[in-house]
């Protein structure tokens, strides 16, 4: 019998290895299956988000409100930070003083007030009075006079003591003020008595002077002189104290 061959031909058998085969898709059968997000799962997620992009925009707030800063103090000295203290505690101080008197009780009672005006002041007979129709205005303030009279009599040694220590180290624009400013005090002492007597200097500028002293008074305290000199000096200037008072302004 005889064998039975393949009668196709080596090209056909060829081609049929190579070209692909007709068959069924496979599309389908491996496809990834996404899940339905969830509304509450984006709601944290974005809520999440938008505290991070919070917190990253205050924290580069807060650098670069750092880096002003520190050019700042960069820039402001040392010595100024303590003069600019040193004003603010004597201001302090004399809101203090100042509300306190007010609160106090008063020294004399109304009586005693009262027979108070009824004698005539000595000093009127031997002081020329502009306006004599207010004598007893004029009085208090002489009464006055002779207190702020105590307290330039009390810082003129210290003035003076200030004023003859040897410096070599203060800048010469403190030094300028301060000598304006010594000037200006032992001309205002010398003739305080005579502005009062003629009302040329307001009760304003008295206030002033009275305030003056005081902060004056603070900034001595009980700092060497001699050791101080330099820091004194400065403290005065900045402190923005002013003697200039009671002149005629033309």
């Amino acid at each position: 019998m005889p064998l039975s061959c393949d009668t196709q031909s080596l090209e056909d058998r060829i081609s049929g290895v190579v070209a692909p085969k007709h068959g069924k898709s496979q599309q389908g059968k491996n496809v990834f299956y996404k899940k339905p997000a969830d509304p509450a799962e984006i709601t944290r997620v974005n809520h999440d988000a938008t505290l991070d992009d919070i917190h990253r925009k205050k924290l580069q707030k807060l650098l670069r409100q750092r880096e002003k800063l520190e050019q700042r103090l960069e820039k402001v000295s040392l010595d100024d930070l303590i003069v600019k203290a040193a004003a603010e505690r004597v201001e302090n101080e004399r809101k203090a003083k100042t509300l306190a008197e007010r609160l106090a009780p008063p020294k004399k009672s109304l009586m005693e007030r009262v027979e108070e005006l009824r004698i005539p002041p000595k000093w009127v007979t031997t002081r020329g009075i502009p306006n004599p129709k207010h004598v007893h205005c004029m009085e208090k303030k002489w009464d006055w006079f002779i207190e702020i009279d105590k307290k330039m009599t009390a810082a003129h040694p210290f003035l003076a003591k200030l004023w003859k220590v040897d410096d070599y180290t203060t800048e010469a624009p403190i030094i300028e003020k301060f000598t304006k400013l010594v000037v200006d005090f032992d001309d205002l002492s010398d003739h305080l008595e005579e502005r009062v007597c003629h009302d040329s200097i307001r009760n304003e500028e008295l206030h002033l002077l009275d305030k003056y002293l005081k902060r004056v008074q603070g900034i001595f305290g009980e700092l060497d002189i001699k050791a101080h000199a330099t820091y004194l000096k400065k403290q005065l200037v900045y402190s923005n104290v002013n003697f200039d008072l009671g002149k005629l302004k033309l």
